[in-house]
């Protein structure tokens, strides 16, 4: 009885503290930013984790923010998307099973994923792929 007990906790824990399916192995890679604080980063990041959970039979790898990569990119996708602000953030990922539109067994690097927001509002993703 305890080990289903310790199981069901388990299980509790996993659901409460990883919102959006957050994989627990991506490694997060914050560059030092003289535009968005830590947290606002995390935030976008955290759209793009619940948003990479539906990808089905893909391991998140890393996910990261490169201000540099960002910021030659950022004005031209608000501008296209209306918005005051847009954040690119990167990802590494692997395909471990049959996808569809995926290649199983591959590695996909440099996948973009585009965020807007408007007066330092929510951030709201946009579009993903290569770019």
């Amino acid at each position: 009885m305890k080990k289903i007990a310790a199981f069901f906790l388990a299980i509790i824990f996993i659901v409460c503290f990883s919102g959006c399916g957050i994989p627990f192995t991506a490694k997060k890679i914050i560059d030092e930013s003289e535009i968005y604080s830590e947290r606002d980063i995390e935030k976008a990041m955290n759209a793009v984790y619940c948003e990479f959970a539906g990808f089905e039979g893909c391991v998140l790898l890393e996910l990261e923010y490169d201000e540099e990569y960002s910021k030659e990119r950022a004005d031209d996708w608000a501008e296209n998307y209306g918005a005051d602000e847009a954040i690119v953030l990167l990802s590494k990922f692997y395909v471990a099973a049959e996808n569809g539109s995926l290649t199983p067994g591959k590695t996909y690097s440099k996948w973009n994923w585009i965020l807007v927001r408007n007066n330092n509002g929510p951030w709201k993703l946009m579009t993903w792929g290569y770019g």
